[in-house]
C-alpha cells in the first residue's frame, strides 16, 4: 500500500493518471442504483459485527466471532486513519480532493473476510463468490461515480487484506479438530479456484488493452482510460479475494475425533 500510495498520489504522473481516468466519467455510464453503496454504513457495520459474533457464539465459537468483528471494525478505522494521514497534495494542477484509500472498497472485503471466518467450511465457496460480485460491484460503482482512483481500491484492498491476515494469523484458530467442519465438494471449490483465478487474468488483459488503446492516439481516450481503471479495480479486489481463498484452503482440514 505505501508503494501505491508514492506511485500514485504523490507524483505528478501517478496523479495525471488517475485524473484522466475521472475526466472519462459521464453520467450516461452511471449504475441505476447505488443501493450498494448505500447499504455500507454504520449502522450497518455495526449490525453486521453483531450477527456475526452471534453465529459465531451459537455454533460455539465466540472467540472466531470477536476475531471477525476486528477484521471489520479494524480495517474501518484504518482506512479511516489513513485518509487522514496520507494526505494528497495537488501537484499535477487537479483539483480532486484526496480520496486514498476507498472506505466503501475497504468495508466490503473486510465483511467478506469476517463473515467468511464464521462461515462454516462447506458454505464457503458460495459466500466466497457472492462476497467477492458484492465488492468488485462496490468498487466499481465508487470508480463510475468519480469517488475514487484504482490506487483507492488497491490501497483499501491491502487495507482489508492485512487485518485478515493479522487476525488468522494471531487470533484464534477458525476451524478446530474435535467438532470442525466438513469441507464442501471438491469440485465446487476447484469451480471458485478457476473462476477468481481467470477472473483476475482477463480483468487485467482487458484493462491493459484498453489502456494500450486509449493511449495509442495522439488524444488520449479517457473513456477508455475510466474502462481500464474499473477493470484494474476489480482486479485487484479478486485478487486480494483469491489470496484469502487459497489461503484458507491450505489450511489443515479438521479431522472429525471417532468416539
Amino acid at each position: 500500500m505505501p508503494l501505491v500510495y508514492a506511485v500514485a498520489v504523490l507524483t505528478p504522473l501517478g496523479q495525471r493518471a488517475e485524473d484522466a481516468a475521472l475526466g472519462g466519467v459521464r453520467e450516461s455510464d452511471l449504475f441505476g442504483s447505488d443501493t450498494a453503496l448505500n447499504v455500507i454504513s454504520v449502522p450497518v457495520i455495526l449490525l453486521l459485527v453483531v450477527v456475526m459474533v452471534a453465529v459465531a457464539f451459537a455454533r460455539r465459537r465466540l472467540a472466531v466471532g470477536l476475531g471477525a468483528g476486528v477484521v471489520v471494525l479494524a480495517s474501518a478505522a484504518t482506512s479511516t486513519l489513513v485518509k487522514h494521514i496520507a494526505v494528497r497534495p495537488e501537484i499535477a494542477q487537479s483539483t480532486t480532493p484526496n480520496s486514498f484509500p476507498s472506505g466503501h472498497a475497504t468495508i466490503a472485503l473486510a465483511a467478506l473476510f469476517g463473515v467468511l471466518m464464521v462461515t462454516p467450511r462447506r458454505f464457503r465457496p458460495v459466500v466466497t463468490l457472492v462476497g467477492a460480485a458484492y465488492a468488485v460491484f462496490v468498487a466499481n460503482q465508487t470508480v463510475v461515480y468519480g469517488w475514487h482512483r484504482v490506487s483507492d481500491i488497491v490501497g483499501a484492498s491491502a487495507i482489508a487484506l492485512f487485518w485478515a491476515a493479522f487476525v488468522r494469523a494471531v487470533g484464534p484458530v477458525v476451524d478446530r479438530g474435535v467438532r470442525g467442519d466438513r469441507d464442501g465438494a471438491v469440485g465446487l471449490r476447484r469451480v471458485v479456484s478457476v473462476v477468481l483465478v481467470v477472473a483476475v487474468g482477463v480483468a487485467l488483459a482487458v484493462a491493459i488493452a484498453a489502456l494500450v488503446g486509449a493511449l495509442g492516439g495522439g488524444a488520449h481516450d479517457h473513456a477508455a482510460i475510466l474502462l481500464a481503471g474499473r477493470l484494474a479495480s476489480s482486479a485487484s479486489v479478486v485478487a486480494v479475494v483469491a489470496t484469502v481463498w487459497f489461503a484458507d484452503g491450505m489450511h489443515p482440514r479438521p479431522v472429525q475425533q471417532s468416539s
